[in-house]
C-alpha cells in the first residue's frame, strides 16, 4: 500500500512538473504574442503616420495644382480680353473708316439730291402745266358727257312712266276681266255642287229609309227564326228526355231478362235435383213407375209453359225496344235536318244583316264625304270676298309701286342736281387750293430766304470767296420729297414787293394757325402744311404728328 502511495505521489510530482512547464511556456508564448502585437501595433502607427504624411502631400500638391489652374485661367481671360480689345479697337478702325466713307457718299449724295431737286422743280412745273390742260380737257369732257346723261336719263324716265302706265292698265283690265271670270265661274259652280248635292242627299236619304226596312224586316225574320230556333231545341230536349227514359226501360227490361234467365236456371237446377231425386227414389222403394211419369210430365208441362211464356215475353220486349230504337232515330234525324236547316237559315240570315250592315255603313261613308263637299264648296264660297280683297290689294299695291316709281324718279333727279352742285363745289374748292397752294409757295421761298442755316444744315462758299452764305440746303437726312419746298426762290426786284410778300405770308400763317387752335379734327393736316411753311425736320413732323 505505502508503494502505491509512494508511485501515486511520484505521478504528482511529474504531473506538477509537467503543469510548471507548460505553465513556463505558456507564459513564453504569450509574451511572445504581446510583443507581435507591440510591434504590429507601431507598424500600424507609423503606416497611419505616413498615409497622413502623404495626403498632406497630396493636399499641397493638388493646391498647387489648382493655384497653377487659377492662373492659368486668369492668363488665358487676359488673353481673351485683349483679343477683344483688339478686335474691338480694329473693328472701330473699320466703323470709323466705313463712317468717314458713308459721310463722304452722304456729301456726294447731297450734292446730287440738290441737282435732282432743281430738275424735279423744274419737271413738276412742266407737269403741272400739262395737268392744267388736262383738267380743262376732262372738264370739257365731263360737262358734255353730263349733258349727254342728263338727256338720256329724262328719255329714260319718260320712257319709264309711258311703259309704266300702259302695263299698269293693262294689267287693271286683265284683273278685272279674270276677276269677273273667276266670280262667274264660282258661281255656276255653286250653283250645280249645290243642285248635285241636293239630288244626291235625296237619293242617299231614299236608300237609307229603303235599308232601315229591309234592316227592320231582316230583325223580324231573325227573331221569327231565332223563336222556332228554341222551339226546335226544346223538342230536341224533349225528344233527349224521352229517349232517355226508353233507355231506361230498355235497361228494365234487360234486367228483367237477367232475372227471367236466373230463374230459368234455378228450375234448371231444380229440375236436376228432381231428377236426382228420381234416382235416389227409384232406387229406395217407390211408388209406381205410372206416378213418377205422370209427375214427371206434369212438371215439364208446367215449366215448358213457363219457358215459352218467358221466351215470348223476351221476344215482345226486344220487338218493341227495336221499333223504340227505329223511330226514336227516325226523330231524332228529323230533328237534326230541322236543326240543321234552321241553323242555315240562322247564318243566310246574319250574312244578309252583315252585307246590309256594310251597305248601310258604305252609305253613312258617302253621306260623310258628301257633306264634306258641301262644306268645302261652303268655305269656298266664303273665300270669295277674300279673293275681292285680295284683288283689291294687288291693286293698291300697283298704284304704290307707281308712286314708288315716281318717288323714285325725283330722288334721281335730285341726285343729279346734286350732283351738278357738287360739281361746283369741287370747282369751288379747287380753285380756292390753287389759291392756297400759290400762297404756300411763296411763304416758303419768304421763309426759306428768311431762315439762317441751323443745326442738320451746312452751307457751301460762293466761288468768288467773299465768303457769303448762300441759301440754306437740305440737310443729309431729309428725304429728296422734301426738297422742292426747300429751293429757295429767286431775290425780288424792289424792296416793296418783298414787304407785301411778307405781310401776305404772315396774315395765311396766322390763318393756319388759328384754325389749328380752334379745330381740333383739322390739326393732323394742318401740321402737314406748318412743316411746309416753317420747314420743320422729317422727325420734328413725326414728332408733331404723334402728339396730335
Amino acid at each position: 500500500f505505502q508503494d502505491e502511495i509512494k508511485r501515486l505521489n511520484q505521478k504528482l510530482e511529474l504531473q506538477e512538473d509537467r503543469l510548471e512547464e507548460v505553465r513556463d511556456t505558456h507564459k513564453l508564448e504569450s509574451h511572445s504574442l504581446s510583443e507581435e502585437v507591440k510591434k504590429l501595433r507601431n507598424q500600424s502607427e507609423e503606416t497611419e503616420a505616413l498615409f497622413q504624411a502623404a495626403q498632406r502631400a497630396t493636399t499641397h500638391a493638388e493646391e498647387a495644382v489648382d493655384k497653377q489652374k487659377d492662373a492659368f485661367s486668369q492668363l488665358q481671360k487676359e488673353v481673351d480680353a485683349a483679343k477683344n480689345t483688339a478686335k474691338e479697337e480694329e473693328e472701330k478702325r473699320v466703323k470709323a473708316i466705313s463712317l468717314l466713307k458713308t459721310v463722304r457718299q452722304k456729301l456726294v449724295k447731297a450734292e446730287k439730291d440738290k441737282d435732282d431737286a432743281m430738275r424735279e422743280l423744274s419737271a413738276v412745273k412742266e407737269r403741272e402745266r400739262g395737268d392744267k390742260d388736262k383738267e380743262q380737257t376732262e372738264r370739257l369732257n365731263f360737262q358734255h358727257e353730263l349733258e349727254s346723261l342728263n338727256a338720256s336719263h329724262e328719255k329714260a324716265t319718260a320712257n319709264l312712266k309711258a311703259q309704266f302706265n300702259k302695263d299698269f292698265t293693262s294689267m287693271k283690265d286683265r284683273y278685272e276681266q279674270e276677276i269677273s271670270a273667276i266670280r262667274g265661274q264660282f258661281e255656276l259652280d255653286l250653283a250645280t255642287t249645290k243642285s248635285t248635292h241636293a239630288k244626291a242627299l235625296d237619293a242617299k236619304a231614299s236608300q237609307i229609309t229603303t235599308l232601315e226596312n229591309s234592316l227592320n224586316n231582316v230583325t223580324r225574320d231573325k227573331n221569327a227564326f231565332f223563336d222556332q230556333l228554341q222551339l226546335r231545341q226544346a223538342e230536341v230536349e224533349s225528344a233527349q228526355a224521352h229517349l232517355e227514359s226508353l233507355q231506361h226501360e230498355n235497361t228494365e227490361f234487360q234486367f228483367q231478362l237477367r232475372e227471367s234467365n236466373d230463374r230459368l236456371a234455378l228450375l234448371k237446377e231444380e229440375y236436376q235435383e228432381l231428377l236426382r231425386e228420381h234416382d235416389t227414389r227409384s232406387r229406395d222403394p217407390v211408388p209406381s213407375a205410372d206416378e213418377i211419369a205422370r209427375m214427371v210430365s206434369a212438371a215439364e208441362a208446367k215449366y215448358e209453359v213457363k219457358l215459352a211464356e218467358m221466351k215470348r215475353n223476351i221476344a215482345i220486349l226486344e220487338k218493341e225496344r227495336y221499333d223504340a230504337e227505329a223511330d226514336w232515330s227516325r226523330k231524332l234525324k228529323e230533328k237534326m235536318k230541322d236543326l240543321e236547316d234552321l241553323k242555315r237559315a240562322v247564318g243566310s240570315a246574319t250574312r244578309t244583316r252583315e252585307a246590309e250592315e256594310n251597305v248601310v255603313a258604305r252609305l253613312e261613308a258617302e253621306l260623310v264625304q258628301a257633306m264634306e263637299t258641301s262644306k268645302n264648296l261652303e268655305r269656298q264660297a266664303s273665300e270669295l270676298p277674300h279673293l275681292r280683297e285680295q284683288i283689291h290689294e294687288l291693286q293698291r299695291s300697283g298704284k304704290d309701286q307707281e308712286q314708288e316709281i315716281s318717288v323714285k324718279i325725283m330722288v334721281l333727279e335730285k341726285q343729279i342736281e346734286e350732283s351738278k352742285a357738287r360739281e361746283m363745289q369741287l370747282k369751288q374748292s379747287n380753285k380756292t387750293l390753287r389759291d392756297e397752294l400759290r400762297k404756300v409757295q411763296s411763304s416758303a421761298a419768304l421763309l426759306e430766304r428768311q431762315r439762317n442755316p441751323g443745326v442738320g444744315y451746312w452751307t457751301t462758299r460762293v466761288g468768288d470767296g467773299s465768303g457769303a452764305p448762300e441759301s440754306p440746303r437740305m440737310p443729309a437726312s431729309s428725304p429728296a420729297l422734301e426738297s422742292p419746298s426747300r429751293v429757295s426762290s429767286p431775290a425780288p426786284s424792289t424792296a416793296t414787293s418783298t414787304k407785301d410778300e411778307e405781310e401776305v405770308n404772315l396774315e395765311y400763317l396766322r390763318n393756319v394757325i388759328l384754325q389749328f387752335l380752334e379745330h381740333k379734327e383739322m390739326r393732323p393736316n394742318l401740321v402737314k402744311v406748318l412743316s411746309i411753311i416753317l420747314h420743320f425736320t422729317p422727325q420734328e413732323t413725326r414728332r408733331l404728328i404723334a402728339k396730335v
